[in-house]
């Protein structure tokens, strides 16, 4: 595969430091940003047309904290418009985000889960590395704005809102790379190993958020590009603060329609808008996670319930 030119060099200590602001929430810094959610029902085998298996099991890295550690990190707050910013739940002390942005759940089924993928990075096994507690996830890429909101609910204690938990989100940049990895080429299938090293300091499109009293978190981020083989997708896993345990590892669809759709209208992808094969579009076979859509030129919402099983 050929590598990924030109990796842009950041003053790492201006990049954690901004937008963001202090926090106490129970004894931790929370951090807020917009967020999307789905739900949906445990599935099958993992693949490139079927739902993984993935769910609860091991923590996000070798240490109990992973991702930094919420107490140095600050609270952020989201845009409010596709180029100014919006306040996120639990900024300034308080749940800023209205739950009724949430569809009410049909029922406690628990949400698909799915596969971890080959580019999660834990930046706690990296010396030095920067902390992934943040709401805009962007680093300046170019991309039509997503603002993803999402609703952890407990499915075992009818859908009662799980407060305080670690929300961890990645997926590619408009251009179908990940953040973090070298020799990546988005036109070609992915046939690497399943499990990497981090090749480089960059860590667009990657963050973490502490749930409010209501369960919500968000992430201001773009919407991902394309790449062979897989559908477009937003990885996420969650974890109570502080543990190993997660309480899921899942990863987020699409309609088709919907995504080729913003491809062909919004002028960073139109390069790229043309000729996308089908199994880049189209969702896995049986119930994947998908949030509620609605898209708007310049910007993309996205708004879904996560029910996990915390036991």
């Amino acid at each position: 595969m050929g590598e990924r030119k030109g990796a842009a060099a950041r003053d790492l200590l201006g990049w954690v430091l901004d937008r963001r602001q202090i926090l106490i929430k129970l004894g931790a810094f929370a951090v807020t940003s917009p967020a999307i959610v789905s739900c949906g029902e445990d599935g099958g085998a993992a693949g490139n047309d079927t739902i993984g298996s993935g769910g609860a099991g091991g923590g996000f890295g070798s240490t109990s904290t992973g991702w930094g550690t919420a107490s140095s990190t600050t609270a952020a707050s989201g845009p409010t418009s596709s180029s100014s910013t919006t306040v996120g739940a639990g900024v300034e002390g308080g749940d800023s985000l209205d739950p009724s942005i949430f569809e009410d759940a049909a029922s406690c089924s628990m949400t698909t889960t799915d596969i971890e993928g080959p580019f999660f990075l834990d930046d706690n096994e990296i010396p030095n590395d920067i902390n992934l507690f943040r709401s805009d996830i962007r680093d300046g890429h170019p991309g039509c704005e997503l603002r993803l909101y999402f609703r952890l609910l407990d499915g075992q204690n009818d859908c009662e809102p799980i407060p305080d938990a670690e929300v961890y989100i990645w997926h590619c940049d408009a251009e179908g790379y990940y953040s973090g990895f070298d020799n990546q080429d988005p036109s070609t299938p992915y046939a690497g190993p399943i499990e990497r090293t981090p090749d480089n300091v960059d860590r667009f499109c990657r963050g973490v958020q502490l749930s409010d009293r209501n369960g919500i978190v968000g992430f201001t981020s773009l919407w991902p590009g394309w790449y062979a083989g897989r559908p477009v997708h937003v990885h996420l896993v969650a974890r109570i603060n502080g543990s190993t345990t997660r309480l899921i590892t899942t990863q987020l669809y699409f309609d088709a329609d919907f995504s080729a759709k913003v491809y062909a209208s919004e002028p960073e992808y139109a390069a790229r808008s043309t000729n996308i094969p089908a199994s880049s579009l189209d969702p896995p076979r049986g119930n994947p996670a998908m949030p509620t859509m609605k898209h708007t030129p310049g910007l993309i919402t996205a708004t879904l319930n996560v029910i996990v099983n915390p036991a």
